[in-house]
């Protein structure tokens, strides 16, 4: 359940405000308040805060609202019931004032709670350090005992559906434009910030259900990218835009493999060809997967590893594009039409078929743990 939870001066309005909500707010419970009128309740308030003079932010607000399923599963006392108990948990004592609400006018129930920090003997009973957190962690201990979804969780479940929807919107997009609008099919709303020396540079993910347009207070809804996983950044996603518009670009004009790979290497980047159960000259080999990374010039300036991003091998194209079949289709078709029977009488001819097809299928770069391995070899030669 989401809530809230903080503590400060307020005025009449605070009270008001928690037994209107737009003419349809349901009053749950009060404790020590003998008028029924906001305005009369604030000054009975008031009176009882005023016998302690060393705290001036004597009120606690906030609000419990639990998401659409468990709003089906609770009745108004049982939100009620959850409520008492959570402020119990926090200090409010059977001698605080306090008036609860619940409201019904957004597309979510919620209850409000405004709560006198001092008891009627003028003290404190609901200290202010991390009352925020102190709550939350009250509520949450609550929805266990209950078998109800903690905010917690919801958000967890939130996030990885929002990464799962991500990534496969990712996968069919070239761009931010086209990004934002995959999600947005799926049901998600992207928000990117900017900034002036690097152009985007954050991203909030919103589900659009979460949007609440009725109620008058603004919550920031959704989660930045950086919450939603700490592997994947935005830098990460421009390389990928950056490769699958460039690869795009290449293979336009439908180059045989050798140009395909030159044309990569001059602008920057290295490709490599797995296959499955790897290559065997003079047979057919099916592409299992093409790795492309960027040529670094010096340790200093390769790239890291990210969510997509491996150092030593670079981006999975089967990973990052929905399209990735032209590639295979290209490479596939110019090893089967490489390949001689090996019954040739022409061994000359079929030599150097061999060595062409190698050449061209041979990677760029190859691993660190595979050149180590090399080198270890030629050591042991000598």
């Amino acid at each position: 359940m989401n809530n809230s939870a903080t503590t400060r001066m307020i005025s009449k309005i605070a009270l008001e405000y928690n037994g209107n909500d737009k003419g349809t707010a349901i009053a749950a419970a009060s404790n020590f308040l003998l008028s029924s009128n906001p305005e009369q309740q604030y000054q009975e308030m008031k009176t009882v805060a005023d016998r302690n003079s060393k705290v001036k932010k004597w009120a606690l607000t906030g609000y419990i609202s639990p998401p659409t399923e468990n709003t089906k599963q609770l009745s108004d006392e049982e939100l009620t019931e959850i409520s008492i108990e959570a402020l119990q948990k926090i200090g409010v004592t059977d001698r605080n004032q306090y008036r609860l609400d619940i409201h019904n006018s957004t597309k979510q129930k919620h209850i409000h709670f405004v709560v006198n920090r001092m008891n009627i003997h003028g003290k404190c009973t609901v200290k202010s350090r991390k009352i925020g957190e102190r709550f939350g962690e009250a509520v949450r201990q609550i929805c266990q005992e209950r078998n109800l979804k903690t905010d917690v969780e919801i958000g967890i479940e939130k996030k990885a559906e929002m990464l799962k929807n991500l990534i496969q919107s990712l996968k069919c997009s070239n761009n931010f434009d086209e990004l934002i609008s995959e999600m947005r099919k799926r049901g998600f709303l992207t928000e990117l910030s900017k900034n002036e020396k690097i152009g985007i540079s954050g991203m909030r993910i919103i589900l659009e259900s979460d949007i609440n347009h009725q109620t008058e207070r603004q919550y920031k809804p959704g989660y930045k990218l950086s919450e939603i996983t700490s592997n994947l950044k935005i830098a990460e996603i421009k390389n990928i835009f950056e490769l699958k518009n460039l690869l795009i670009q290449e293979l336009k004009t439908q180059p045989s493999l050798k140009e395909f790979r030159e044309n990569l290497h001059r602008q920057g980047w290295a490709m490599k060809v797995q296959y499955k159960n790897g290559f065997r000259p003079n047979q057919i080999n099916q592409v299992h997967d093409i790795w492309i990374k960027r040529v670094a010039t010096t340790t200093s300036n390769q790239q890291k590893d990210g969510f997509f991003y491996k150092k030593y091998e670079g981006f999975s194209l089967s990973a990052i594009d929905g399209n990735f079949q032209n590639i295979e289709k290209l490479i596939n078709a110019t090893a089967q039409s490489s390949v001689f029977p090996a019954s040739s009488k022409n061994e000359n001819v079929l030599e150097i078929a061999l060595e062409t097809v190698e050449e061209l299928l041979k990677p760029n770069y190859v691993s660190q743990a595979e050149d180590e391995w090399w080198k270890k070899k030629k050591k042991f030669k000598r």
